[in-house]
């Protein structure tokens, strides 16, 4: 092996990351703040050294996340952390109230991806469904896009699988359809959403996912030195780590009861 081996994980926050990696959120992650973050509050970006590379600024706060929640409690939605740190969010199947609750990446990202339309980009998301919805028609997890005209303008979009239990979500975009919005500020990076993306709301509201997040990670494939195929290779290795006994998310729990958020 070589210092420039590009199959080796780079030295940095957490051996997952690579010279393309934009965004790491874990919450399970030492670099990750204890408790839910407030409306607003930020969220560490595992992977922003490497980003501010790539973007050739940036720092710790500015490309970190941020937690968006207007969910007051039952018997509309709740956020509390799991046993093992990670990050579940118990939402109303019946009724959200019109509330909602997502994480949104930093907008010097987001203006990077809508600078480099052309970029193949790969998300990889592992979460754990603990409640199904009753309609998945129009209901996404994730997406990045135009909010003003996402059908259509975006470059990526994706939602979990609408069964029980611990998944990974592969997600390969090799650039956008359509254009990012000239308004930096209708651009959007949707890392998670609990009840729908925003865009997608108003189609299919109220019955979202009860999910507990434990990565969203988003990568500039070539800037990563590696193929799409290897990087879901390198993540599925990870993720099984992960769960398998001695991994962090390994015998995880949570203690809110959904009957509150029917």
């Amino acid at each position: 092996m070589t210092l420039t081996d590009t199959s080796a994980p780079i030295i940095g926050n957490d051996a997952r990351l690579t010279p393309g990696s934009l965004i790491l959120t874990d919450f399970t992650h030492s670099m990750t703040a204890s408790g839910v973050p407030g409306d607003g509050g930020t969220i560490a970006n595992i992977a922003w050294e490497e980003a501010a590379a790539l973007l050739g600024s940036g720092s710790q706060s500015s490309l970190a996340s941020t937690f968006i929640n207007t969910f007051p409690g039952a018997p509309y939605g709740a956020f509390q952390r799991t046993a093992n740190g990670a990050l579940f969010g118990a939402v109303s199947t019946t009724d959200q109230g019109g509330y909602a609750a997502r994480i949104e990446g930093a907008a010097a990202i987001m203006a990077y991806l809508a600078a480099n339309t052309t970029r193949e980009m790969a998300c990889f998301i592992w979460a754990d469904v603990e409640r199904v919805s009753s309609s998945t028609g129009n209901l996404y997890t994730t997406g990045i896009g135009n909010g003003a005209g996402f059908s259509t303008s975006r470059l990526m979009i994706g939602g979990l699988e609408n069964s029980l239990g611990t998944e990974r979500k592969a997600i390969s975009a090799s650039g956008w359809s359509g254009s990012p919005n000239a308004n930096a500020s209708l651009n959007a990076i949707y890392e998670a959403a609990w009840g729908n993306i925003p865009p997608y709301n108003s189609l299919n509201s109220n019955v979202g996912q009860s999910f507990i997040l434990y990565q969203y990670h988003l990568i500039d494939v070539a800037a990563s030195g590696k193929t799409f195929a290897e990087l879901d290779a390198a993540d599925e290795a990870a993720y099984a780590a992960f769960f398998a006994e001695g991994g962090r998310g390994y015998g995880d729990s949570r203690t809110l009861d959904l009957t509150q958020y029917p």
